[in-house]
């Protein structure tokens, strides 16, 4: 059974990920630091930012903004391509960045640890073009409620959010209380 990325050699030892003694290749605890191999990849692993989603959000997300882009013949649709255009949307394991403007940049970067609660909204015209609202609500002073909309399977990485948000407090010793 081998725990971590690095292949045994053919003498049946591999290096420890934390102290780099040669061990057995089943070991599952260093003889030498006493490290718990499988705790110590764990928490290893939850450190490294993995992107969930990078992108931008979908000019037409909901049935309101197509119709509104039937009545005007197209000129709402290309007005919403270019707010479209202009927003970009990084949403990692430990933060959500939005980036805007066209010719000049603003970017918002939100930390998952400060998030409180996560909503999500699925209007009629935006759950029937499989679209959501996704509200963060954080303890950010100067953004504390951050929408996300226009994003495929935005439920999913709602969900996904939530557990990274909660793995980053851990992560980061922080607890939270509150008012009885």
């Amino acid at each position: 059974m081998e725990i971590s990325g690095t292949p045994a050699s053919p003498t049946g030892t591999k290096p420890c990920p934390a102290c780099g003694e040669s061990i057995q290749a089943s070991a599952l605890k260093c003889r030498f630091c006493g490290e718990d191999l499988e705790v110590f990849l764990a928490r290893r692993s939850a450190g490294i930012e993995r992107t969930l989603f990078a992108g931008r959000p979908a000019a037409l997300y909901s049935v309101g903004r197509w119709a509104l882009t039937l009545v005007t013949l197209g000129i709402a649709g290309l007005c919403y391509w270019i707010a479209s255009l202009s927003t970009r949307v990084e949403i990692t394991t430990q933060r959500v960045r939005i980036e805007r403007g066209l010719f000049s940049r603003s970017r918002q970067d939100t930390e998952l640890y400060r998030i409180d609660d996560i909503v999500l909204e699925q209007p009629f015209g935006m759950r029937l073009l499989g679209h959501a609202i996704l509200t963060l609500r954080s303890t950010d002073r100067s953004t504390p409620d951050v929408k996300l909309y226009g994003i495929p399977a935005l439920a999913t990485i709602g969900d996904t959010l939530r557990e990274c948000a909660l793995r980053e407090r851990e992560r980061r010793g922080i607890k939270v209380w509150t008012k009885a």
